[in-house]
């Protein structure tokens, strides 16, 4: 069954049609020479399942240790003081999580949440993603908001800043 329509709503459409795959054409021709010299990356090992699932646990250590690096950096350390912006200081885990063991015990624990993960398995992590203070001397999970928060946590408050006086030993 036909319709007849008006010659004005024709045309119309029709010049909508043609703007329309001109400007598709030049998006093919624009990704065409973006993608110039790109070759796909290649697969881990075809049919070997235990190299295909060490690939994707490498990747999702990296990425734990990416997320943790940049909440440290957006969260407690902006100016890089401490090193906490540093990827290559921290450790992922396969659960998404990862640590930077700062001495004596004592390790900062960066939970990615559960909202980020959005896995089965995050159900035992908190709502948001943060970041605690982990003390093996006492086994206590203590969350840090910001670097002075983290420097009261970890006793600088006790920390003796004056300069020694001459002769008597540092």
């Amino acid at each position: 069954m036909f319709r007849l329509i008006r010659t004005t709503t024709w045309t119309a459409t029709r010049r909508r049609l043609l703007d329309t795959e001109c400007e598709l054409e030049a998006a093919v021709t624009i990704l065409a020479a973006q993608a110039a010299g790109w070759t796909p990356p290649e697969p881990p090992v075809d049919g070997d399942r235990a190299a295909v699932l060490r690939y994707v646990d490498a990747g999702v250590r990296d990425e734990a240790v990416c997320r943790a690096a940049d909440f440290a950096e957006q969260h407690l350390d902006q100016e890089n003081v401490l090193g906490l912006a540093l990827a290559e200081r921290w450790t992922g885990f396969p659960d998404g999580s990862a640590v930077h063991y700062l001495g004596d015990g004592r390790w900062l624990h960066y939970h990615p949440g559960r909202t980020k993960l959005r896995t089965s398995r995050s159900h035992s992590f908190p709502e948001s993603e943060r970041i605690c203070l982990l003390d093996s001397h006492r086994r206590d999970l203590y969350p840090v908001a910001s670097l002075p928060d983290l420097l009261e946590r970890l006793g600088a408050h006790y920390i003796d800043y004056r300069a020694p006086r001459v002769g008597q030993p540092a």
